[in-house]
């Protein structure tokens, strides 16, 4: 049996689940009026396909075919039907043998369910799998009585159809509507696409021109880039060279300016002390001048004395008298020895204190000449240091990148904004933890910490725009510290050589505490590598440990290690260098500044000290002289009192040194000589410092006017820096701003150029640019857009036309199909029609005919009929049971030239006579081996001739139910 069984539930007056068998060919529904039995044809009408609520006689919603309840019985949710097909013969387009085709609906929604063998499924998939197997919605294996009537009344066209299904052209129908739907969107498309290519040719045609107008623009501006990029590198290059050059010549002034002005403050402390010395030598000269004044009143008053005393002498000398010329001979002979002796003892003193001032001379000498050489070599070591600073100062201010894109960052970081500067340069720690630190760093020393994120991308897209190369950045907004759990502390520090987390050995400013715990609160210091183990064990390899040498033993177990020639990070020991060479430096300078005044000290007391013993030598050769006349005196009146008879005479005469005459002479002689002396050596003191003093105000002098002249040359070196400065950062500022490029990427891009001559070119390029008037610089991408929109257009117009001649060729080819099918099987039909209506008629005779037979695909189809013993020729003129039968004979007809694998009557032979009944019941046994029938029926010679009965019964809770009865063993009980 094609059809094996149908299952409904929540269908219509099928409340419960019902299974309904087909086992025989002919299978006969029965049943009062009301019961429900048409119900089982409308779930198979539903089942295949069927979408009107009117066909199904559901009321005004499709949603009324779900059971609704009655007095007794609750309404159901779901309304479900399944038709099981035996498909062994594949008359189903399916490799299954056996094909369920199910659908639901439930209460609420509109939406119907599909399941083609219980997999879900559209209701396309299963009117596509129905199609042309003869039980199409438009075939005759589903006849109502309402079909039956109708089949006569319809117009020839309509008629048509039922043929068409029989030729199992509906596949054909169905594909060619969908394709002359398909060939209609392809020409509206087409029409669509035609009007855009209309329109993006017109649209091409102003882009080319522009395009054209902008790339001449472009090339004009690629041109006058490069030269402009390399006039700009050459006037860069030329700055720079000028700046250091400015830099170099200000700075020797600079130094010349300090140098000068030292010596200036140098010079009119000199000059000060020297007027004030000057004012003092005033004052001891005055005192001096005074106390000479007074021993000379005093020895004029004694030479007075002594004058008469020599006259007296002198009388005495001439006189007759012997003694008394004696005695006066004594006395001044006593007097000429006091006198030489007087002179020669201050000789002999003067002498002494001349050697005493040579030994002091060479003494001051001797101390000065290995200060001088301690001198010159802390200026040696001062120079040295200094010659140090600057390289130090050097290396810190140019740092050595190893990263380009970090390098043109850090460069151009006051353009950029945000940036605060490397982790290397923001984290400090002693020098016995320099090298695990930076260690621990690694890679993230040269990371660039910045204010936030917009910072990093604003520094990121300058990069790009730049093609400087790449740089990792860490913004401040989104640094979250990182630290070591508890255990892991706690576990750690039980280990004795794990000297705590890295970041406590690092010191920052408050604002970077949290760069440092990120990078260095999960990381530990150990003092060397054997603990670093033994931690690390004991952490189950969970957290880097660094030690104190700069070995690791990573989160993991790997370890690393060995000798690194250069610690990582060298600006920290650079910083701590810087400072100790400052400091150095600031001790020598000031022991420096000791050394040269000890120096000056040193030198004032030897200039001194030779004015002193050049003085003492004049007074010495005057007291030589003086000594020498002395002693001729002494010696001539040692030669007179010679020649005398001594004999009566006293002896010499011992002069009171103290209180005789030429005692006092000679003591105020002494004092007057000792004070002329000094006077002397203050006078020429103060002359040298006078004159000093006039060379050092000419000197200060010179020097301030070189010092103000210094001044002014550098205040113009200063402008001038500062006009190369100002010309300098505009040409950079404009290779950033106008063609994104740092200097070192300009340079790589330069080439050789006459400046002079790229002067011209420029102006020539400028000129071109502006004659070329407004541009559209994005013409050339819109032109690229729409030609790309034109052509892919164009492509879709071509396969819109090659679609629609495919279509067209497609569509022919199923109307030559179609044609052919439907001819043949009108022909068929037709032949079997005649033989059929004889047998239902008891003769006469019946033909189709084609209401247009030169137009195949669409001409309508008529019945000509004539039955025994009538001439009718219009159908609409015959009984109500002669149209049925006609119908009937029709299907027959159709059967027999075509195998239908399932047929259902509704009540098709209501409207015939018992003896038609009959004669269509017996007619309907000869097609039970090809085909299966399923018939609703209340006719007993109809019943008669099925193999099966179901009869179906509805109770008073409205609920139909099934009954079976096979007709073979109701017979056999029945004899």
């Amino acid at each position: 049996m094609f059809l094996k069984r149908i299952e409904l539930s929540g269908f219509k007056s099928f409340a419960n689940k019902t299974v309904i068998s087909f086992d025989e060919p002919l299978t006969g529904i029965v049943g009062p009026n009301g019961c429900g039995k048409s119900n089982i044809t409308d779930a198979v009408r539903w089942v295949l396909g069927e979408q009107s609520a009117k066909s199904l006689r559901s009321g005004a919603s499709i949603s009324d075919i779900i059971f609704a309840g009655s007095q007794s019985r609750k309404p159901v949710n779901t309304a479900r039907a399944t038709l099981v097909f035996d498909n062994s013969q594949k008359i189903f387009d399916s490799p299954y043998d056996e094909i369920e085709i199910t659908r639901q609906i439930s209460r609420g929604s509109s939406e119907i369910s599909n399941f083609i063998n219980r997999t879900p499924c559209r209701l396309k998939d299963i009117q596509d799998l129905v199609m042309d197997t003869g039980l199409g919605r438009d075939s005759l294996s589903i006849i109502s009585q309402g079909n039956i009537s109708s089949f006569a009344d319809a117009k020839p066209e309509e008629r048509r159809l039922l043929f068409e299904e029989a030729a199992g052209v509906a596949k054909y129908k169905k594909r060619k509507k969908v394709s002359l739907s398909k060939l209609e969107a392809v020409k509206n498309n087409l029409e669509r696409v035609q009007d855009l290519l209309d329109a993006q040719t017109d649209q091409l045609e102003v882009l080319e021109k522009q395009a054209k107008k902008a790339e001449e623009y472009l090339a004009a501006k690629e041109e006058l880039s490069e030269i402009e990029i390399s006039v700009l590198v050459i006037r860069i290059q030329s700055a720079k060279e000028e700046e250091m050059t400015i830099r170099s010549s200000l700075e020797t002034m600079q130094i010349s300016q300090l140098d000068k002005s030292s010596q200036l403050e140098k010079a009119e402390a000199q000059s000060e002390i020297l007027t004030k010395r000057s004012l003092e030598l005033d004052g001891q000269i005055a005192s001096l001048q005074r106390e000479l004044s007074e021993c000379m009143a005093e020895a004029m008053k004694l030479q007075k004395q002594k004058a008469v005393l020599d006259e007296r002498r002198k009388i005495s000398l001439s006189s007759e008298d012997e003694q008394a010329r004696r005695q006066s001979l004594m006395e001044l002979f006593s007097e000429a020895a006091f006198e030489y002796e007087d002179r020669r003892d201050r000789l002999n003193k003067a002498s002494l204190e001349l050697k005493t001032k040579e030994d002091e001379i060479n003494r001051l000498q001797s101390r000065i000449h290995p200060a001088r050489e301690q001198r010159d070599r802390d200026m040696q070591d001062l120079h040295r240091l200094e010659n140090q600073l600057a390289g130090v100062e050097s290396r810190i201010a140019h740092p050595p990148f190893k990263n380009h894109g970090v390098e043109a960052v850090m460069n151009n970081k006051n353009r950029l904004g945000g940036i605060h500067g490397l982790v290397r340069d923001l984290l400090e720690c002693e020098d016995e933890y320099l090298p695990a630190i930076t260690t621990a760093l690694s890679g993230a020393a040269d990371q660039i910490v910045v204010s936030d994120e917009a910072s990093a991308r604003q520094a990121i897209n300058w990069l790009k725009r730049s093609q400087a190369g790449r740089a990792t950045f860490l913004p401040l907004t989104v640094c979250k510290p990182r630290v070591l759990a508890d255990w892991q502390k706690q576990t750690a520090s039980k280990v004795s050589g794990i000297l705590g987390s890295a970041d406590t050995f690092v010191q920052c400013q408050p604002e970077y505490e949290k760069v440092k715990t990120r990078l260095l609160g999960s990381i530990l210091i150990a003092r060397d590598l054997e603990s670093a183990n033994e931690a690390a064990r004991r952490l189950k390899q969970s957290v880097k440990i660094v030690t104190i040498g700069g070995d690791v033993v990573h989160a993991g177990g790997a370890m690393t290690g060995g000798y690194n020639k250069q610690p990582v990070n060298p600006i920290p020991a650079l910083k701590k260098e810087k400072i100790r060479l400052e400091e150095q430096i600031e001790a020598l300078q000031s022991n420096l500044e000791e050394q040269e005044s000890r120096l000056d000290e040193f030198d004032l007391q030897v200039e001194t000290l030779r004015a002193d013993l050049m003085q003492s030598r004049i007074e010495k050769e005057k007291l030589a002289n003086i000594v020498q006349v002395k002693k001729e005196k002494y010696d001539s009146l040692q030669l007179q009192i010679g020649q005398l008879d001594l004999s009566q005479a006293n002896g010499r005469q011992d002069l009171d040194h103290e209180n005789s005459l030429i005692a006092r002479l000679s003591a105020l002689h002494e004092k007057q000589d000792a004070a002329n002396a000094k006077m002397r050596r203050l006078q020429q003191e103060k002359e040298e410092a006078m004159n000093t003093n006039s060379e050092l105000t000419t000197k200060i002098r010179t020097l301030r006017h070189e010092i103000s002249q210094l001044s002014s040359s550098i205040q113009k070196k200063e402008l001038e820096l500062a006009r190369v400065e100002t010309r300098l950062e505009q040409d950079l500022n404009r290779l950033g701003a106008d063609y994104a490029l740092t200097f070192e990427a300009a340079s790589l891009r330069m080439k050789p150029v006459n400046v002079d001559e790229a002067e011209v070119q420029v102006r020539a390029l400028r000129k071109k640019m502006v004659a070329l008037g407004n541009v559209n610089l994005s013409a050339p991408e819109q032109l690229k857009e729409v030609q790309e929109k034109y052509d892919f257009l164009n492509g879709q117009k071509t396969e819109l036309e090659e679609a629609s001649r495919q279509i067209l060729e497609a569509v022919d080819e199923m109307d030559q199909t179609m044609i052919v099918q439907f001819e043949e099987m009108f022909n068929k039909i037709n032949g079997c029609l005649d033989e059929v209506f004889k047998a239902m008629f008891g003769g006469g005779r019946a033909r189709l005919v084609l209401c247009d037979p030169q137009d195949l695909l669409n001409t309508g189809v008529d019945v000509d009929v004539q039955p025994p013993g009538k001439a009718v020729k219009n159908l609409q003129t015959f009984s109500g049971g002669e149209k049925a039968l006609i119908a009937i004979s029709v299907l027959f007809a159709i059967l027999k030239a075509r195998t239908v694998p399932l047929c259902i009557f509704d009540e098709a032979e209501a409207a015939l006579d018992q003896a038609n009944v009959e004669r269509f019941a017996r007619y309907l046994s000869h097609f039970k081996e090809s085909s299966q029938f399923i018939t609703v029926t209340h006719r007993p010679g109809t019943m008669e001739q099925c193999d099966t009965l179901y009869g179906i019964t509805m109770q008073q809770d409205g609920v139909s139910q099934v009954l079976k009865v096979l007709l073979k063993d109701a017979r056999e009980m029945s004899q």
